[in-house]
């Protein structure tokens, strides 16, 4: 029934643009070519509609989200890390964030970014694998000075909260590529005892990348 309707809606459009485009000239061949282009044009509203398929972009890594770089950008271009003498690095684990602290004496400040990625891949529903970041600060202050301590760890607190301003834009942007950073970003201090004359913290980040599990013959003999 609504092909029909359809059939006459477009006959009697037909006809209309015969009587429009009839008087426009007395050249025949113009006037046939015109004809058949404003009826191609009348045409569009009835083809068939195929919508376009969706295009996939499969992604081939676990985890390409490279936050050692992003930590690095972020301390040499913050204000207040520049001011407080924040030295950034690459450790591997506590062990390593520790032998760091030991080895630059004579650096003040702190930011480690362990490149040991704890994680796992959940093959649940919606297969995807977690990789968890963990990022190292740390600030001298006199030994055995409580207040000395507490005030490192109020300015590292303010570069964390600082560092998040820009990771919640980071946060919109890796979303487009099927990236998710979980939200709950925790401040853990380190207990007092860890290193002498040292206030440490470390906060971690979760990031999950949705993982193709489907069972490909071609990978296997």
């Amino acid at each position: 029934m609504l092909r029909q309707r359809k059939q006459k809606s477009f006959e009697r459009l037909t006809r209309s643009l015969s009587k429009f485009v009839s008087p426009l000239s007395h050249n025949i061949l113009f006037t046939r070519l015109l004809h058949s282009f404003l009826i191609l044009l009348l045409m569009l509203p009835f083809l068939p509609h195929t919508p376009e398929q969706p295009t996939q972009t499969k992604n081939n890594d676990t985890f390409n989200w490279d936050a050692t770089s992003f930590f690095e950008d972020l301390t040499k271009r913050n204000k207040f890390a520049q001011s407080k003498h924040f030295t950034f690095c690459r450790v591997s684990g506590l062990d390593g964030f520790e032998e760091a602290l030991a080895k630059m004496q004579t650096k003040a400040a702190f930011v480690c970014v362990s490149d040991i990625s704890q994680g796992f891949t959940d093959i649940n529903n919606t297969p995807h694998t977690r990789r968890v970041k963990t990022v190292f600060l740390a600030m001298r202050h006199t030994i055995d000075n409580m207040v000395a301590r507490q005030s490192c760890m109020d300015a590292m607190r303010e570069l964390f909260r600082q560092f998040m301003s820009v990771l919640i834009q980071e946060h919109t942007r890796l979303q487009q590529h099927s990236i998710y950073i979980d939200p709950r970003i925790s401040f853990q201090e380190i207990d007092r005892y860890f290193f002498s004359g040292c206030a440490c913290a470390y906060f971690q980040i979760a990031v999950d990348t949705y993982t193709d599990l489907q069972f490909n013959q071609e990978e296997w003999t």
